[in-house]
């Protein structure tokens, strides 16, 4: 942490020096799988990217529907869908980690567009079966509507996806900080998303959790772990990297 803060108040660009601490916690990093905006490295690779910004976009998709409580999963086809999006991701990213630790011929050359697209696929998904799933562990009375409710739903969160695609995969260098930033930003919603869930389902109180103000222990709990999860693993893999070589 304090080789962190030397950084950021030596830096020309503490932003991007704190997206990339970020980043470092949960992501290779590898220049070759990442996206270069204004000549500077995305903090995260293309995947990553396409991850953290698509459960932004499945936030704002449901702000925007004003759905951030429901409660209920989508119907089963639906679901079966989103999950399809996951699998997806697995594979194509299984099939670029063979290449790279066995130098083995591949099924096929995966690109960063599609890392990036499968990724924000993924990721919108995740918010979707998330966030029902917070709420239902978090709220005194859940709200009885579901993420999406049927194939037009979805298909509107498609379209969002994929403009945020087009958006990052243009690599334009005025996006730089606004693609950092967010995709950076989303680690840390979706960790402490992740986090919440865990605590409020573990935690006796829910009937009087009627509030934000009342809500707020499991809440701060979802974010702590993120924060101690993040440091974990970001110590262990400067550890390994400065041992190791790894």
């Amino acid at each position: 942490m304090a080789a962190l803060f030397l950084a950021l108040t030596l830096s020309d660009d503490a932003l991007l020096v704190a997206a990339g601490a970020v980043g470092y916690t949960v992501c290779h990093q590898l220049p070759e799988h990442s996206l270069h905006m204004a000549g500077e490295q995305l903090p995260l690779c293309a995947r990553c990217t396409g991850i953290y910004l698509g459960f932004l976009v499945g936030l704002l998709g449901l702000a925007f529907q004003g759905k951030l409580r429901a409660a209920l999963l989508p119907p089963g086809p639906i679901v079966g869908l989103l999950l399809a999006t996951l699998a997806l991701m697995g594979l194509d990213g299984f099939n670029s980690l063979i290449g790279l630790l066995r130098d083995t011929p591949v099924a096929y050359e995966t690109t960063n567009l599609l890392r990036l697209a499968t990724g924000t696929a993924a990721g919108t998904s995740v918010a979707l079966l998330l966030v029902p799933l917070l709420n239902d562990s978090l709220w005194a009375k859940p709200e009885p509507s579901a993420s999406v409710d049927d194939l037009g739903d979805l298909v509107g969160y498609a379209v969002l996806a994929a403009l945020a695609v087009a958006l990052a995969n243009s690599e334009h260098p005025a996006l730089l900080y606004p693609t950092a930033l967010a995709s950076s930003l989303g680690v840390i919603v979706a960790l402490s998303a992740a986090g919440a869930t865990l605590s409020a389902s573990l935690m006796p109180g829910k009937a009087q959790r009627k509030d934000i103000r009342s809500a707020a222990r499991p809440l701060l709990i979802g974010l702590a772990l993120a924060a101690a999860a993040m440091l974990a693993v970001g110590s262990a893999r400067a550890y390994f990297s400065l041992t190791l070589g790894l």
